[in-house]
């Protein structure tokens, strides 16, 4: 198991950029970054110097900008890469290396090289930066003993961690746990796993990574990545809390906000019913889940939206609707609504419900209250 409590690595400003489409500005990365930091995030990924000089012209007022994290920036495994890196003004330097047979035969690659270049790019990143980590790209179709003599390597170079990569999203969370706690036990380097989330499990195999023995695990706020994305900051960090017990010790009550600017800096509408951002994840209908609510949120809630910077939203009144969420919708909306009013009520609003195809909204749910009462 690791020897310090786990923590998340964000890079949204990288992996998140990566995805089609997606073009952030810099006031809009400085304000994504700042939010990161301000959340507790020990660690930002925020850019590929190579790409030119204005994207290493934002790196620089990004790691400029007065945050308590560290700054990090990608590249390959190349010295034209590291150079581009070293004008950043980051703390940190992140260089990927093939791992599977597959993508070393694709970039016309071997073992042999892989070891080798490890060597000399590590040797000049050692003497520029404050630290550097080592990315096994393809790492969840690698070769078991080759991914642990990689570790070595990484470790003997001088490396802070190496990065497990599920490039494909290929793993599922038995795989992780069982992958993780074997590498866990063949060196002493720092283990970051980085899930995509091709199958939709990329939380789940986060989670499950950190819970095996990885020391950190990187993340993207609403998963935003490449294809399916990346695994969720937010899904990420609220599961660790609740489902694994887990406290990073991140303000959580930032989650919300953060969700909503990366959202609209991405030009990505998140899907109404996302966990934990999601306008409508904490959203009830149904009569027995409405009135287990207005006992105890906890009767149908894990987490609670105000913990997570959300407005509690009222209860939606349709064709699933009780008594009880009728009078009390009536309440919030400034009507006094009896048990007898509602029991004559309720048969009408669902018919109506069921013919619109859809719950009622405010105006629909006075008229009938004002035809009620």
């Amino acid at each position: 198991m690791p020897s310090k409590a786990p923590y998340l690595i964000d890079t949204t400003l990288r992996d998140g950029e990566q995805a089609a489409g997606v073009v952030f500005a810099l006031s809009e990365k400085l304000q994504i970054a700042r939010e990161l930091d301000a959340l507790g995030l020990p660690e930002l990924e925020v850019g590929i110097p190579a790409m030119g000089a204005s994207e290493r012209a934002h790196i620089r007022m990004i790691a400029a900008s007065g945050l308590q994290c560290k700054i990090l920036t990608w590249g390959r495994a190349t010295v034209e890469d590291l150079r581009a890196a070293m004008g950043s003004g980051a703390d940190g330097f992140h260089f990927s290396l093939p791992a599977s047979e597959l993508h070393q035969r694709i970039w016309k690659k071997d073992a042999a090289w892989v070891f080798k270049t490890m060597e000399s790019i590590s040797r000049i990143a050692a003497d520029h930066f404050e630290y550097f980590t080592i990315g096994a790209q393809d790492a969840s179709r690698a070769d078991s003993e080759f991914l642990k003599l990689f570790m070595h390597a990484a470790q003997s170079f001088g490396a802070k961690r190496i990065r497990y990569a599920d490039t494909t999203g290929r793993l599922n969370p038995i795989q992780t746990y069982q992958i993780i706690q074997s590498l866990r036990t063949c060196a002493d380097i720092e283990i970051e796993f980085h899930g995509h989330n091709d199958l939709g499990m990329a939380t789940a195999n986060s989670v499950t990574a950190l819970q095996a023995g990885a020391d950190s695990a990187s993340v993207t706020v609403n998963g935003l990545g490449e294809r399916a994305g990346n695994a969720p900051l937010e899904e990420v960090a609220t599961a660790l809390l609740c489902a694994a017990q887990i406290d990073l010790g991140l303000d959580i009550s930032r989650l919300a906000s953060l969700s909503d600017l990366v959202a609209k800096a991405s030009n990505r509408r998140l899907k109404w019913d996302k966990p934990v951002t999601g306008k409508g994840s904490f959203t009830h209908e149904s009569g027995i889940h409405c009135s287990g609510q207005m006992q105890d949120s906890a009767s149908y809630e894990v987490l609670s939206p105000e913990a997570i910077g959300h407005k509690r939203p009222p209860h939606v009144i349709g064709r699933h609707s009780s008594c009880r969420a009728l009078i009390e919708a009536a309440s919030q909306m400034g009507w006094t609504l009896l048990q007898s009013q509602a029991e004559q009520l309720l048969p009408r609003i669902r018919e109506t419900a069921t013919q619109l195809g859809r719950a009622l909204n405010e105006d629909e749910l006075s008229h009938f209250f004002k035809r009620s009462i």
